[in-house]
């Protein structure tokens, strides 16, 4: 008994301190551009109710950016139910918070016009400060799961289609107008010119963020390997995002391994190729999860 209490204090202590730990040797990764880097902290409570129903909880941490933003935090329930031995649906709901960091652009205020010389008029610019603030998404699923076992191996085909809405919301915006001279201290460079920021009497508003929905179809193939007299179970999946284009895939390699029979922890390597709009989440990603059967 107590070596599973230590096993799980020391799962607890590294979902707690691997993003400090490994954000100096990470940084220097991300500043060359060679990859982005995430890690995604899970923990999840699961009931069994009878032979074919189980509900669970599940609350999740990710990070971005080699490691230094936090690009989401979430809680969600869901309930299966077990039709038989090789088919499941499943059910569930998932609140998500997004912090979106302060953003700053520079953008033509009206129209270009061209000066006597032929030289873009750079008083039509201004420069635009957006607030951090925080996106928040709801998301509600159906899936429906069939597995067959091979000797060992388990395949299992899930698919399952996903709503989710992000509500509107607002954010404070700076507008500052600016103005063109001769290179002086404390003017903003880009490749043709030097701007100063008019930083007296800036206008200020509130920027309204649209509502959204989108509805996708998740398709995932997963292959699991059951060693004998071993409590892990290594496995690897590909994960297919559509809405009529194929927008993401996700391939994954990782492994459970059962502490007990109600204790078990997951790691596990993930690789995202984004094929339309991305969501800003890191690219190579380092999985670590938590969970408790009863």
């Amino acid at each position: 008994m107590g070596t599973k209490r230590f096993l799980i204090s020391v799962f607890f202590v590294a979902i707690v301190a691997m993003p400090s730990m490994a954000q100096s040797e990470i940084l220097e990764v991300a500043d060359n551009d060679i990859c982005e880097l995430g890690v995604w902290n899970s923990l999840s409570i699961e009931k069994k109710i009878g032979k074919r129903f189980s509900i669970g909880i599940e609350g999740e941490l990710r990070t971005a950016d080699a490691l230094n933003q936090v690009s989401r935090y979430s809680i969600g329930a869901s309930v299966d139910f077990k039709v038989c031995q090789y088919l499941k649906i499943d059910a569930g709901y998932v609140y998500m918070a997004e912090p979106q960091a302060r953003e700053n652009k520079l953008e033509l205020k009206e129209f270009e016009d061209l000066d006597e010389d032929g030289v873009t008029d750079i008083t039509n610019y201004e420069y635009k400060t957006d607030a951090p603030y925080i996106r928040n998404r709801h998301r509600v699923n159906v899936s429906l799961t069939g597995s067959v076992k091979l000797g060992r191996f388990k395949l299992s085909l899930r698919e399952r289609w996903q709503y989710t809405y992000r509500p509107e919301t607002t954010t404070e915006r700076v507008e500052y107008d600016i103005r063109y001279q001769n290179m002086m201290e404390g003017f903003y460079e880009d490749d043709e010119y030097l701007w100063q920021i008019e930083s007296m009497n800036p206008e200020k508003r509130q920027k309204q963020i649209k509502a959204k929905e989108s509805h996708i179809v998740r398709s995932r193939l997963q292959v699991e390997y059951d060693i004998k007299g071993v409590p892990f179970e290594p496995y690897a999946s590909i994960e297919t995002y559509n809405d009529f284009k194929l927008r993401k895939v996700r391939y994954t390699i990782g492994g459970d391994y059962k502490i007990s029979k109600k204790h078990s922890i997951g790691l596990y390597y993930r690789y995202q190729d984004f094929c339309g709009d991305d969501e800003g989440e890191s690219t190579h990603i380092i999985g670590l999860g938590y969970k408790l059967k009863f």
